[in-house]
Parts: structure tokens; sequence; C-alpha cells
């Protein structure tokens, strides 16, 4: 059934609002299950001449996902008058849907997560056992308490994040800008 609602559709059924909404429920499981190990511990010890690691604050993180969220919220606003419109172009759905896919290539990571490689995506991923995970290279860090990985792990994240909110914001202007240069007369 999801194979042919894809298939036919002018405009991939994305819904980036919900997407940040995952996302943010994520980064809270995180923080909730290592609540422990994230707070009230002495920062890990440093050798001489180094700085003393923390673990990540994570409520930049939480409000880099709420621009996310607004402008997810934006965006399939648009969308949907644009479908309820009628006739899409085809030039603007083929941008458009290039542009929503990139949203997922954005969260995979080149390098992989810490220790498997092999593992690109930095939102969902497996542990050792095939277990789901999470923001796998954020959540193992912490679970180690690697405060070095999990402040790289959480720049990594961010991010994607702040990518993906503007490209969301990109993709909402091109689709206003390219319906207001087709609904003005031609001026040639």
């Amino acid at each position: 059934m999801t194979a042919l609602r894809l298939a036919n559709a002018d405009l991939l059924p994305f819904d980036f609002a919900s997407y940040a909404d995952n996302v943010r429920q994520f980064v809270n499981d995180l923080s909730k299950s290592n609540e422990k190990t994230m707070r009230g511990q002495p920062p890990s010890a440093a050798g001489t001449g180094e700085a003393q690691l923390h673990p990540p604050d994570l409520k930049p993180v939480l409000a880099d996902i709420d621009a996310f969220e607004a402008a997810g919220k934006k965006l399939n606003e648009s969308l949907k008058r644009k479908c309820a419109s009628g006739q899409i172009d085809p030039e603007l759905a083929a941008e458009l849907n290039h542009g929503m896919m990139q949203v997922e290539r954005n969260w995979l990571n080149p390098d992989g997560i810490p220790g498997r490689p092999w593992f690109k995506h930095i939102l969902y991923g497996a542990r050792f056992t095939y277990a789901h995970l999470e923001l796998p290279g954020l959540t193992e860090a912490v679970e180690k308490q690697d405060w070095a990985t999990a402040q790289q792990q959480t720049k990594i994240l961010q991010r994607a994040i702040r990518q993906n909110t503007e490209l969301l914001k990109t993709l909402n202007e091109t689709e206003i800008g390219f319906r207001r240069t087709t609904e003005s007369p031609s001026t040639q």
C-alpha cells in the first residue's frame, strides 16, 4: 500500500514536524535513561594540560529540534496548500522531492558511528546485539561516559539538524517563489 502511495504521489509524503518530534523523543529518552550519568557526576579526570570533559548539554540540541519542527510545519502547510490547489508543476515537484530526499541523506555521517563506521545514520542504528538504537553514536558514547566522543557526536547531530532546518526553509521559499512566478503575468 505504501509503495502505491509513493508511486502515485506528486510530492513525497514526508511529515517533517512529526520527524522532529521523533528526534526530540530520542534526545529526551537518552537524557532520561542516562540521567545519573549525565548529571551530578564529577567531570572526567583530565590529564595535565587537558581541559576537563563534561557530559554534553542537550538543551541546544532541543532548541535546534524546535527550529527544525517549525520549519517542517511551515513546509507541510505550504505543501498541503499546493496539493489542494490542483495540478503541481512537474519541475517544482521534482525540485521539492529532491530536496525532501536530501533531508534523509543529511542524517548520514560519512565516517559512521565511532567503532562501527559501517553504520552511517546518526539517528538510527543497531547495537552489537542488533537491537534498535536511536542516536547510536551519541548514546553509546554517553553510556561509556566517553565525553569527548559524546561532545563530537552532539556536534554532528546539531550540524545535521541545522542543515536540515535550512534545507526545509529553502524548500518552502522555493515553493513560494515558484508559486509567485507562475501566478504573475510574464513580462517579456
